[in-house]
């Protein structure tokens, strides 16, 4: 099944028969917020922000003659046009590579420089020992909870807050 941000060609053009062919931008950006709907705990995604994400991450699903209207971020592209995802599929592959808990934590162990954690209140569902084994370990300078959900920096509900604390959090480290 599709995950509504999977499956398309790497490259501008999503004539790749792998990837999945939305009839229009709206479709697609229903199929986004699908895709929030279904991920576990109780996640959500403004349709702003999906629209954001689709816009940025999609390209016509046939070749344009029209060069200016080749994206979905252009003002004059057709917002009926067919578009694809076009994520690399190789980021849905296996890793060749896991690592242990005790070597997460000596790559966390190694971080140098100040670290703010922000969480969001409806984000990816993490278990509380776990959460509490990276604060023990990455030992941040800041860590919060905000409102929101998995983008709670990305949508227009909740980015606000989340920028003033990273703002504030370099501020207090003069960076």
């Amino acid at each position: 099944p599709d995950d509504g941000g999977g499956g398309a060609s790497s490259s501008s053009s999503a004539s790749s028969s792998r990837a999945k062919i939305y009839e229009n931008v709206d479709a697609a950006i229903e199929a986004r917020l699908d895709t929030a709907r279904r991920m576990p705990g109780d996640q959500y995604l403004s349709a702003e922000a999906a629209r954001d994400m689709v816009l940025r991450a999609t390209v016509p699903a046939t070749p344009t003659t029209d060069p200016s209207s080749s994206s979905p971020t252009d003002p004059s592209f057709d917002p009926s046009t067919p578009v694809a995802f076009r994520h690399d599929p190789r980021l849905q592959w296996p890793s060749l590579q896991y690592y242990t808990r005790e070597q997460v934590e000596s790559f966390y162990r190694q971080v140098a420089h100040p670290v703010c954690l922000l969480t969001a209140e409806d984000g990816w569902p993490v278990d509380a020992r776990a959460e509490e084994a990276v604060r023990e370990v990455l030992r941040p300078d800041c860590a919060e909870r905000l409102k929101g959900s998995h983008h709670f920096h990305a949508d227009p509900d909740t980015v606000g807050e989340v920028v003033e604390r990273v703002r504030k959090f370099l501020g207090e480290w003069g960076l």
